[in-house]
């Protein structure tokens, strides 16, 4: 199937022997390096340092070019690697900041710490100042600027803009850091504006437009088969529990409704989606939404119905994967869902 276009009848063709592929429902043609232009969203120089990052190939450059001066976009990711490595290394930390965020993870939440490792999850120091200090000498102030990462002063100093919370990396489906979701702590200050917002998630940037990412799905992806659908939950720690439990095909929207992007994306790895969103009215909500945009992009939803009250993080922490396995034996399919929610 076309990956430009919602089709049902396969119109794309690849040429190994030419190295060529042609869709004939968008008109699109090229090499590997125009489908990774047009799929991935990159100029001609990004695609290719894309595809030598991920196939191991060194790139040599014509005399006068200087590959340390990285495009924005290139320097973005290496920013947000750094900040992942940075809050890690916060929340490893023999001090009282490391002790307080080991402590939210493990007792409060009851996550062991090596997923905490597993997945870099972090923790932001509440000074307002030391990532935009560790980063000072690191990165021009122009990606400082565009990651979304820090408030600029028009005095050319920096502010984190995450303060005092557990800091959950975002990936794209490469794997590649492109954001973070941060969850509040007793420690975020009273003067961070965002103070009273529970989770807080990174502001759109060149490398992150948040209806076109689903966390977990650069894992998720790899576990899928005929066997084995994808798992869609609510949110971040929704999945993360799932991993660790053994569904390892789980992914969840980032801070926006499930978009037709999204569901592509899925479409284009597994054609069969388990829907696992919390019991309540706004739940179901939430599912009657992502109905006609599945239908659309040829994806088969089905609904593991919780009881009103429930949500995917506690059940499977009470009873673990057998409680998914047996909500999957009474699945409903979509039309029956919409059913069940609308007619009285």
């Amino acid at each position: 199937l076309s990956p430009f276009n919602s089709e049902k009848t396969p119109s794309f063709f690849v040429s190994p022997d030419k190295g060529l592929f042609k869709c004939y429902s968008s008109g699109k043609a090229g090499d590997v390096i125009s489908f990774v232009m047009e799929t991935e969203r990159l100029n001609f120089v990004e695609a290719v340092e894309s595809l030598a990052r991920r196939f191991n190939v060194p790139l040599e450059y014509d005399a006068g070019y200087k590959p340390e001066e990285r495009s924005l976009r290139q320097e973005l990711f290496d920013l947000h690697e750094y900040a992942t490595d940075y809050y890690h290394q916060r929340l490893q930390a023999e001090d009282s900041l490391g002790a307080l965020a080991r402590d939210y993870w493990i007792n409060d939440r009851g996550f062991p710490i090596e997923l905490a490792a597993e997945f870099k999850i972090g923790i932001a120091p509440a000074t307002g100042t030391a990532l935009a200090k560790a980063m000072a000498d690191r990165f021009s102030g122009n990606a400082m600027r565009e990651s979304g990462l820090f408030y600029g002063r028009s005095d050319g100093r920096y502010f984190d803009r995450f303060r005092g919370r557990m800091m959950i990396p975002i990936r794209d489906h490469q794997g590649r850091v492109i954001a973070f979701t941060a969850r509040q702590l007793e420690l975020t200050p009273a003067v961070d504006p965002s103070r009273d917002d529970k989770y807080i998630n990174s502001p759109e940037t060149k490398i992150l437009v948040k209806g076109s990412v689903l966390f977990n799905l650069d894992r998720a992806r790899l576990e899928v088969n005929d066997d084995t659908p994808f798992l869609m939950v609510e949110g971040q720690l929704d999945a993360l529990r799932c991993w660790q439990v053994g569904l390892k095909a789980s992914v969840a929207p980032q801070g926006t409704g499930v978009t037709e992007t999204q569901l592509s994306l899925l479409q284009r790895y597994q054609p069969v989606v388990d829907c696992l969103l919390d019991g309540d009215e706004a739940g179901q909500r939430a599912a009657l939404r992502l109905l006609p945009i599945a239908l659309k992009v040829g994806l088969e939803i089905r609904f593991l119905i919780l009881q009103p009250g429930d949500d995917p993080d506690t059940i499977l922490l009470k009873h673990g994967p057998s409680a998914v396995e047996k909500l999957r034996g009474n699945a409903v399919d979509a039309i029956a869902f919409a059913c069940h929610c609308i007619l009285p």
